[in-house]
């Protein structure tokens, strides 16, 4: 399988690399970022690793959930392509309209000056590992759906949550693969390897194929 199109300080191409509505997957090499990764490393599919999500609304910004700060209107040029310890790739809702693209964008614009969600990060740092999937098997998923509705809140939001709450609010996704879940439920690596979601990513040859490892 050929590499999958990442962008690490190379800006991408506005208009054919992503889009407003897009939806943008990032790993850094900071602790919080390695940490995210290795709750979700045991379940994990693809051949690449993310622990971040974004929603694209413009060429050079995007709106993301970012600890410790919460919902914010980030730049591109500076969160990311100045960047060098991290890495972007972006993925598209699929039959993906320029209405539609504008209400994914304005669903995450709704949501600036929201706090950052610890409790949803804790909730999901306990449920997605190989115990909790122990534990939540065992109770018919019981346990995840108690802790889901304690912790999560439309008042903050973990990153994934963002992104995935922003597709679900839409009736053309909403229910589609990893959205039958709570947005709450939904890590970063999940949500980026919903092939059911998302048009095939490009790869560094030219060529499309799904993101799932062969």
């Amino acid at each position: 399988m050929a590499p999958i199109k990442i962008f690490n300080t190379t800006p991408a191409t506005y208009g054919q690399d992503y889009e407003r509505g897009w939806i943008g997957f990032n790993h850094a090499g900071s602790w919080f970022s390695k940490g995210i990764a290795q709750v979700e490393q045991w379940k994990q599919t693809s051949d690449v690793t993310v622990s971040h999500v974004f929603v694209v609304t413009g060429e050079d910004e995007c709106v993301e959930a970012a600890y410790p700060k919460g919902v914010v209107r980030s730049k591109l040029s500076e969160a990311y392509w100045s960047m060098d310890d991290r890495y972007v790739i972006f993925r598209k809702p699929k039959n993906l309209t320029p209405e539609l693209a504008d209400k994914i964008a304005e669903t995450a614009e709704e949501q600036l000056g929201t706090d950052f969600d610890y409790m949803t990060t804790a909730n999901l740092a306990l449920q997605k590992n190989f115990v909790g999937w122990i534990v939540n098997s065992m109770t018919d998923d019981q346990v995840n759906r108690a802790g889901d509705y304690l912790v999560e809140s439309d008042s903050r939001w973990l990153c994934s949550a963002l992104g995935a709450y922003c597709l679900k609010s839409q009736d053309a996704y909403d229910g589609i693969g990893v959205l039958k879940n709570r947005p709450g439920m939904i890590t970063p690596q999940e949500l980026f390897e919903c092939d059911e979601l998302f048009e095939p990513v490009n790869r560094t040859d030219g060529s499309q194929a799904p993101v799932r490892s062969e």
